[in-house]
């Protein structure tokens, strides 16, 4: 059985509910709509009469009256845009709404379907480090429009939990997210199963800024005088997932009819001309071996040494494994790969469409702290390309720099918790680190070198193998510029 034939039988066992309850929660909304026209032209008296033929979903079981009317947003960065290609999320973006620091965004990508992100609002005093890596999307994802926004599923909740020490149960720490017209307020279940708290719904938006409540068990919908949905925290104590909190019981997910899927093709009867040639690829390090053909990734770890699997797999048995290819993100060059934990054997199969690959390497089940033993290699790192070579050789560089600046043995140092000129520094940080003289300098090769200025300036600086200078430029503690960005995270 398909996946169509199975969603077939299952809208046979369970048939769509009847909105007549929720179309008079629509009703007694009375949201005013986002705009008022005079008129309305052709083409929209023939939108309208398609909408109402067709009977979308959206009008059937939920609205959002001012998610679709934001402002544009039109001066994505190079990095943003990546972003959203890598969750293939490219499309028009707008911004729905703003609640003190917080940004809510919709974006239709280009095959019409909706996604949704919540992040922070672009500051204006940013430095040349923070312009260039700052994104304005945090929390993100796409749904159904079927789903969402529906009477079934009136809320999309981006809320996240935390501990903080102390805390015997978990704390919801942020809550926000996008909402139908109808509802009115969204409320936080406490560990009593009554609702402990509520913001109000505005713009189709909701957030309860910084503010954290202890032992919430789940959140309910809520209009006027209803509760209209309930979504109760599985893995929050005391929570029966197939009862509800108390007396607030589980909303039933939604029953979604078969898609309209247009006719099958007949196949053709004449052979069909070939796509191009297969690209193959092949490398080898350390024991290990890689075979890349098409989307069909084979390694080999026969010849790898007991030493090298100790630090690979995992005590469960599995080992992190995986391929990149290096992509331009405004003018840097930045690798996008994907990778996977699978159960160590022998030969390990992976597929992915998207080869030709700069290399493939596995991760160590081992942490890093800067200057350790480990290195600032990954433990088995295959270099498919020339320029993939040189990449892996400068992240390592990279990553020896950012590793040390946020190091605890580097933290007096960075926000000037004690005095330190270059060369105190350098002995405070032991033999692999050496004093600038200007903060243009570079160090000899295998060398890190660190100079400090007035106003709390600090420049760390190395040279790569191939010559190359990277550096970090902090100022009263924060990263002023760098040129480490695309090759590893710094913070």
């Amino acid at each position: 059985m398909n996946e169509i034939q199975l969603r077939d039988r299952l809208f046979d066992l369970f048939p769509p509910e009847t909105t007549a309850d929720w179309e008079d929660v629509l009703r007694r909304a009375k949201k005013p709509p986002a705009r008022r026209f005079h008129r309305l032209t052709l083409l929209v008296a023939v939108a309208l009469l398609v909408v109402l033929t067709i009977g979308s979903a959206l009008a059937l079981s939920g609205r959002l009256g001012g998610l679709f009317h934001g402002t544009p947003v039109n001066d994505l960065t190079p990095r943003e845009r990546f972003q959203l290609s890598e969750f293939d999320m490219s499309g028009k973006v707008r911004l729905v709404a703003t609640r003190n620091s917080t940004a809510f965004y919709v974006i239709r990508r280009k095959d019409g379907r909706i996604c949704y992100s919540i992040g922070r609002v672009r500051g204006k005093n940013l430095t040349p480090f923070q312009r260039e890596t700052q994104t304005r999307f945090g929390s993100t994802g796409c749904i159904d429009p079927r789903v969402f926004p529906s009477k079934a599923v009136p809320v999309l909740d981006f809320s996240y939990y935390s501990f903080k020490p102390g805390d015997s149960e978990q704390r919801l720490a942020g809550l926000q997210g996008f909402a139908a017209d109808p509802v009115a307020r969204v409320g936080v279940i406490g560990r009593d199963n009554r609702i402990v708290f509520s913001v109000p719904v505005e713009d189709n938006v909701y957030t309860a800024g910084r503010k954290g409540i202890a032992g919430g068990r789940g959140l309910v919908a809520l209009d006027k005088d209803r509760v209209l949905w309930v979504q109760c925290n599985s893995g929050a104590p005391g929570v029966n997932h197939s009862r509800g909190c108390g007396k607030y019981k589980n909303s039933p997910p939604p029953n979604l009819p078969p898609p309209n899927l247009p006719p099958a093709k007949p196949k053709p009867t004449a052979p069909s001309k070939p796509l191009g040639p297969v690209v193959a690829q092949h490398g080898a390090r350390d024991g290990v071996s890689v075979v890349i053909r098409g989307s069909q990734i084979t390694a080999n770890f026969a010849n790898i040494s007991p030493k090298k699997r100790q630090l690979l797999v995992f005590k469960d048995g599995r080992i992190v494994l995986g391929c990149f290819k290096l992509v331009t993100v405004g003018r840097r060059l930045t690798s996008s790969g994907t990778y996977f934990t699978k159960r160590f054997t022998t030969i390990i199969r992976l597929r992915w469409p998207t080869a030709p690959f700069d290399g493939c390497t596995t991760m160590g089940r081992y942490g890093h702290t800067w200057n350790d033993a480990h290195g600032t290699h990954d433990t088995v790192e295959i270099p498919l390309t020339s320029r993939g070579r040189r990449f892996l050789a400068e992240r390592a560089t990279a990553r020896d720099i950012a590793w040390l600046a946020r190091a605890r043995v580097f933290r007096e140092i960075r926000y000037g918790l004690l005095s330190f000129d270059s060369k105190a520094a350098s002995e405070r940080l032991g033999d692999h680190t050496v004093p600038l003289e200007i903060p243009n300098s570079t160090p000899p090769k295998g060398k890190l070198g660190i100079w400090i200025g007035g106003s709390r300036r600090i420049v760390l600086a190395e040279r790569t193998t191939s010559g190359r200078r990277l550096y970090l430029d902090i100022r009263g503690g924060h990263i002023y510029r760098t040129n480490l960005i695309g090759l590893t995270q710094v913070l």
